[in-house]
C-alpha cells in the first residue's frame, strides 16, 4: 500500500503520499517535516488525550487527572526526533531544530489537538470563572422571585 517506513529499528509508517506532502509543504524546515509527520503518525484523538511528551506535571494542579491522559507513544515519538535528526544530517539544506524546537512541535501539536474540542473547556480550566463568584445563586434567587410573583396573581 505504499507505505514509507521512517526508520529501519521502528513499526512507524507513513504512506508515500503523505511523505510527499510532507516534505514538499516543509520548505527544508525540520520543524515543519516535524509537524507533519507527528498528524500522520498520531490519531488526533491520541494527541488529544494524551499530556504531550509527559514533561510537565501540569495536570495534578489542575485536578484534571483523568486515566486517558497518558504521554504520547514514546516509540513514535522517539523514532520522530531520530528520524528529522537523521533526516537533516543527510540532508545539509535543510533545517535542524533543536531538542527544545523538537519538543514544543510536540506540545503544540498536542494544544492544536485539543483546541479542536476544547474551546469552552478552556476557558472554564483557564480562570475558575464559575466556581469562585456567587452569581449563580443570586440569579436562581431573582429567577425563583419572578416566578412566584407570577404565580400569585
Amino acid at each position: 500500500q505504499g507505505s514509507k517506513q521512517l526508520l529501519n529499528n521502528y513499526p512507524v509508517y507513513i504512506t508515500s503520499k503523505q511523505w510527499d506532502e510532507a516534505v514538499n509543504s516543509s520548505k527544508k524546515d525540520g520543524r515543519r517535516l516535524l509537524r507533519y509527520l507527528i498528524r500522520f503518525v498520531f490519531t488526533t484523538d491520541e494527541l488529544k488525550y494524551s499530556c504531550g511528551l509527559g514533561k510537565r506535571k501540569r495536570s495534578v494542579q489542575s485536578g484534571e487527572t483523568g486515566p486517558e491522559r497518558r504521554p504520547l507513544d514514546p516509540v513514535k515519538v522517539t523514532c520522530l526526533r531520530e528520524f528529522i535528526r537523521m533526516h537533516c544530517t543527510s540532508n545539509p539544506d535543510w533545517w535542524m531544530p533543536s531538542e527544545e524546537q523538537i519538543n514544543k512541535v510536540f506540545s503544540d501539536a498536542v494544544g492544536h489537538a485539543r483546541q479542536g474540542r476544547a474551546v469552552g473547556t478552556f476557558l472554564h480550566n483557564g480562570n475558575s470563572y464559575y466556581e469562585g463568584s456567587d452569581h449563580p445563586g443570586s440569579q436562581d434567587e431573582v429567577f425563583n422571585r419572578g416566578t412566584q410573583d407570577g404565580c400569585g396573581d
